[in-house]
């Protein structure tokens, strides 16, 4: 099985589920590998939601015989919040969450109302274009 057949068929069933992929890693460790993905989706992703795509990509591995019976682990989860952003899927993913966002000569702790062509805009109003975002990281209240 070519790695890129694998990463699209991932890929669909992520999107079947209606996830958002965050990141995506294969990983070949001798015999075996390693397959971590971490999904999102506006609101947040439920633990019953990565372990339904979870079986479903297990599933789909198995039946059609992926990863030619060689042994594997999967790891479905999501990205959690201490992850950094900076991805146009992040953007979109944390609409409706509190961010603080690093700029040259400020700091912005406000909850992200909108995200369109490269502006994040903030409910306060502030619009803030990603190029000039430093570090951003979702922030518990």
């Amino acid at each position: 099985m070519e790695t890129a057949n694998l990463d699209e068929i991932l890929r669909k069933l992520v999107a079947g589920e209606e996830l958002m992929l965050v990141d995506l890693a294969m990983t070949k460790v001798g015999r075996s590998h390693i397959i971590r993905i971490l999904v999102d989706r506006r609101g947040r992703v439920t633990i019953s939601q990565c372990a339904r795509l979870s079986k479903k990509i297990k599933n789909t591995i198995d039946a059609d015989m992926l990863l030619n019976g060689t042994d594997y682990r999967l790891e479905v989860s999501s990205p959690g919040v201490g992850r950094l952003l900076h991805t146009e899927v992040d953007w979109n993913r944390t609409i409706d969450r509190k961010l603080r966002v690093e700029l040259d000569d400020d700091v912005i702790i406000d909850w992200l109302e909108h995200y369109d062509a490269g502006v994040l805009t903030f409910r306060s109003g502030r619009e803030v274009p990603v190029d000039a975002v430093r570090k951003a990281l979702e922030v518990l209240e």
